[in-house]
């Protein structure tokens, strides 16, 4: 038989604010974390637009003093929005009445979408590098005096994992997935399908990314993806995505598991799907056939029909090919049938390997209140996107029932439904 999985608790941190409650209320507000980069010099960089976690105070959002020396700005971010979720979800305060809780523990996972690499931290070895003039001699002994000895272990992308893991003592089946833009999505479908086994009875799922950091902009500028004056999503005049910085993390849990100990369930994850398009690393198909796939695979995997789905949050990253190839897609598996799609990254900026945790509790929340927000940022819609019935007008969802589309480099594409039906 097969296990329903639900939502029992969420957390986020984004640009647009600390918590899930307050990143609700700006992107419902119109409000947009996106603007003028202030963690680096910007005068003379044409990309200036970024979405920065504001008042950024680490010994504030993780309480560890003692961890703080080990970890990244990334990984900060990544484990105040699991603290959050745990707080949430009452799981600990279960636990912890437990007379024996090594079982609870054993069978509590922990599945983390992160970034594939510490944008910031990469670049610590160039210096000595250059400095050693191709003297490998030279360079070991400027290396061992200038790089910070705790290098590899800020650097490893799996240390939300390891830690959310030791901070709450959780012991089941994990994974850390590096996958671009897809990695918090699929995430939480490698939880969902160790929940649906029977490994585990309940997960912790994470993910996170500080796409903003100046280290990361030139990569994505040399490509032509990023845009100087915003994200305008669908727009006729969309010309790139902006990056941001955030987290998302939900727990998950069997349904069997959530009664037992009397939680409170916000909601259920349906189904979901990973698939690869499988033509180049940076290749994005016009025709949405990755999106149409993973949607329908999705849909397949949750049991729902193309009838059933109230709501599509889509990827929406501002670029020109992919906001038109999603629009088809969405011709391609709905048809003509007026599903409300919205997006967020208009005002959380694009937070690559964070997105889809937060997107998928901003859609949980769509559902619950029953509004679809508008992208205020469409002026116009463009005409190779017409097939998606975007607004910058709020909404409302047909049925209980969303989807949440990601994308990633090499053609990689994910998706989940997911439903407020409790």
């Amino acid at each position: 038989m097969q296990r329903d999985i639900v939502i029992t608790g969420f957390g986020c941190l984004t640009a647009s604010g600390a918590d899930a409650a307050k990143t609700w209320e700006a992107v419902v507000t119109g409000e947009s974390g996106i603007r003028e980069g202030a963690t680096w010099d910007n005068a003379d960089w044409p990309y200036r637009l970024a979405a920065e976690i504001k008042d950024y105070q680490p010994r504030r959002l993780v309480a560890d003093r003692k961890l703080l020396k080990f970890i990244t700005r990334q990984d900060v971010i990544g484990l105040n929005a699991a603290g959050q979720a745990v707080e949430h979800s009452g799981i600990l305060e279960y636990r912890d009445g437990l007379s024996d809780p090594t079982s609870f523990n054993d069978r509590t996972g922990v599945f983390v979408g992160s970034p594939a690499t510490k944008y910031r931290y990469q670049h610590d070895y160039l210096g000595p590098l250059a400095d050693a003039a191709g003297d490998s001699h030279e360079f070991g002994v400027r290396a061992m005096e200038d790089v910070h000895p705790m290098w590899l272990l800020r650097t490893l992308p799996n240390n939300v994992l390891a830690y959310v893991g030791i901070q709450y003592g959780f012991k089941g089946a994990n994974a850390n997935v590096t996958a671009h833009g897809i990695s918090a999505s699929q995430a939480i479908a490698e939880a969902c399908r160790y929940l649906r086994d029977g490994a585990i009875d309940q997960a912790i799922v994470v993910g996170y990314d500080s796409a903003s950091e100046f280290e990361a902009l030139p990569f994505y500028a040399s490509m032509g993806l990023l845009s100087s004056s915003g994200l305008r999503s669908f727009d006729r005049s969309r010309d790139g995505t902006v990056l941001g910085e955030g987290a998302g993390a939900l727990v998950l849990e069997t349904r069997d598991a959530a009664e037992r100990r009397g939680a409170r369930v916000h909601g259920s994850i349906l189904g979901s799907s990973v698939v690869a398009e499988g033509e180049g690393v940076l290749s994005v198909r016009d025709d949405g056939d990755g999106v149409s796939r993973a949607i329908r695979l999705a849909l397949l995997d949750s049991g729902a029909s193309a009838d059933e789905i109230g709501m599509i949050s889509a990827h929406g990253n501002g670029g020109r090919i992919s906001d038109a190839g999603e629009a088809r897609a969405f011709a391609d598996v709905f048809g003509d049938s007026a599903i409300p799609v919205t997006g967020f990254k208009w005002s959380l900026g694009h937070t690559i390997a964070a997105s889809g945790a937060i997107e998928s509790i901003l859609t949980l929340l769509c559902l619950r209140d029953g509004r679809v927000p508008g992208i205020p940022t469409l002026e116009e819609l463009s005409p190779d996107c017409a097939d998606a019935r975007v607004s910058d007008l709020e909404q409302e969802p047909r049925s209980g029932v969303g989807i949440v589309v990601s994308r990633a480099f090499a053609g990689l594409n994910s998706c989940i439904v997911l439903s407020s039906n409790v």
